[in-house]
């Protein structure tokens, strides 16, 4: 499969590193609950180390007030049919292309000398202007040969590509006012999208995709004799309006029982004699699995490893809500 020029995100690019060859997460009213937005992070493994092309000349570098350098930086460029042709007017790209070696003269037809099984990615020979001390540019110099680049290459850089995306942590949110109820079950549901990454490995435009597969609730209940935990593939949905009572077919959390007064942490007695327990606090991890593709092809890889994301919901309170016989109505009338 053949490959335009390409340097990093472009046709060309000066300074940046360059990835080279790789060494051969009745029911009182329902509302939602905020939550911190903090996250905590775990990658999956780690790919084998990369080889690395490319560094400014005297590897020191300044920046201006907009943070861009202000020194020039050393250019690359792989000499294939677009470089040779279509880039061959431009100054920044000039001496490479006209260096002996690169470009056949006046040739439209630049081809890979390496022969290339079916599947591989064809890349032209990569190419350097290094900067000098004295700010001035060297002569152009080959840095690979023309080169095969095979699914499985590109397989152990997308590995390293997934496991350093920063994906936006999914909001946990358990649906219920404050204090929440006893023996109420309450909706946990969050939103979380496939994250896309454009990156460049080895040469090669490709896209790297984060899915959310796997959603763990803690729900901070160490009481209930249900437990505290829930997994699930289901990002779970809120309470609307018209919907019956939530039940156990909801994702979401009953909470049974609050813990012994005085001698578990955060469960007192109030002045009418109702338990309740407060600083209660769910979180939910997003797993995440990576997938990659080809610009252009249809055809999708696994990627080996997780990402994980955590969320957690602000403390709330839960409490007992036991039955009293009172003499006044909701009116005001008193009926005793």
């Amino acid at each position: 499969m053949r490959l335009g020029a390409l340097l990093l995100a472009g046709a060309f690019a000066m300074g940046s590193p360059l990835t080279g060859a790789h060494a051969a997460t009745e029911a009182p009213a329902i509302a939602p609950a905020n939550t911190d937005g903090e996250s905590t992070w775990s990658r999956g493994d780690e790919a084998d180390d990369e080889f690395i092309v490319g560094r400014k000349g005297d590897g020191t570098r300044r920046e201006s007030d907009d943070g861009q350098s202000d020194e020039p930086q050393d250019k690359y460029l792989r000499a294939d049919s677009v470089a040779c042709n279509e880039l061959a007017d431009l100054d920044i790209v000039g001496p490479i292309v006209s260096a002996p070696g690169a470009c056949p003269d006046g040739s439209l037809n630049v081809s890979i000398t390496v022969p290339c099984e079916d599947g591989d990615y064809e890349l032209a020979a990569l190419w350097v202007q290094r900067v000098q001390p004295d700010g001035s540019y060297g002569d152009p110099e080959q840095l690979t040969e023309d080169q095969c680049v095979t699914p499985a290459d590109l397989a152990a850089q997308a590995r390293r590509a997934f496991a350093t995306m920063k994906i936006p942590t999914p909001e946990a949110t358990v649906q219920g006012g404050e204090p929440m109820l006893v023996n109420v079950r309450y909706p946990a549901y969050t939103t979380a999208d496939a994250q896309d990454r454009d990156v460049t490995l080895l040469g090669v435009p490709v896209v790297i995709r984060a899915e959310p597969v796997e959603f763990a609730w803690d729900f901070d209940d160490p009481y209930s004799a249900d437990g505290d935990t829930l997994v699930t593939t289901d990002p779970g949905r809120p309470w609307t309006e018209g919907d019956p009572a939530p039940d156990e077919s909801w994702i979401g959390h009953t909470y049974s029982r609050l813990g012994t007064p005085g001698n578990d942490a955060g469960t007192a007695v109030d002045a009418d004699g109702d338990v309740y327990r407060t600083g209660v606090s769910v979180s939910l991890t997003t797993t995440w699995q990576g997938r990659f593709r080809v610009q252009g092809t249809s055809t999708w890889t696994d990627i080996p490893g997780a990402i994980t994301t955590t969320s957690t919901t602000e403390p709330a309170t839960v409490t007992e809500a036991r039955t009293r016989l009172v003499c006044d109505d909701t009116r005001g009338s008193t009926t005793c």
